[in-house]
């Protein structure tokens, strides 16, 4: 008899801290990147990107760089074209497939996506190809609902927008 009655006790006790049942509920934290839906319009993302990226693309399929790149990364762009007087800063190639021209169809490229914390993703490719290989790793954020890219790491440059960032500071103290 003293056990049921230390049972009952136990019950009514736990019952004291629970919530009332019409006590508002804990906002849910943003999921992390990195679901089903996430990974897949990032991948879709990724092949609109570079849908152009093949020989003789005419430059009105070319996407404008808003639809492209992550503001943070555009602001560091023009600030550092802005330094360097509208000549050829940092920036002498195209950093989405490191070349001037593109001279490879990248259509095809391929990505492996790994989750960041902040809900970002990270996308990286290989392209061994022997005349113009390739290695990137693009870290994507989203902007307003809106996959782009905030930052592009190579073998050469472990971050563009710090590089970007860096060389403007170095074209703004020069005389």
């Amino acid at each position: 008899m003293k056990n049921t009655w230390t049972w009952a006790l136990a019950l009514a006790l736990a019952g004291c801290n629970a919530p009332p049942a019409n006590a508002p509920q804990p906002a849910a934290t943003p999921a992390a990147a990195g679901t089903a839906a996430d990974l897949d319009q990032a991948r879709a993302f990724l092949a609109h990107v570079y849908a152009t990226y093949y020989p003789d693309v005419p430059l009105e399929d070319v996407l404008p760089d808003d639809q492209v790149y992550a503001p943070a990364l555009l602001a560091a762009m023009e600030a550092n074209s802005q330094a360097n007087d509208g000549e050829v800063g940092y920036l002498d190639a195209d950093p989405l497939c490191q070349c001037q021209d593109t001279a490879q169809d990248l259509r095809q490229l391929a990505f492996t996506l790994t989750p960041l914390d902040g809900g970002r993703l990270r996308a990286t490719a290989q392209m061994a190809d022997p005349v113009a290989p390739l290695a990137l790793d693009l870290t994507l954020s989203r902007q307003k609902g809106q996959w782009r890219i905030a930052d592009i790491a190579s073998p050469a440059e472990p971050s563009l927008l710090k590089a970007l960032e860096r060389d403007t500071e170095t074209a703004r103290q020069r005389p």
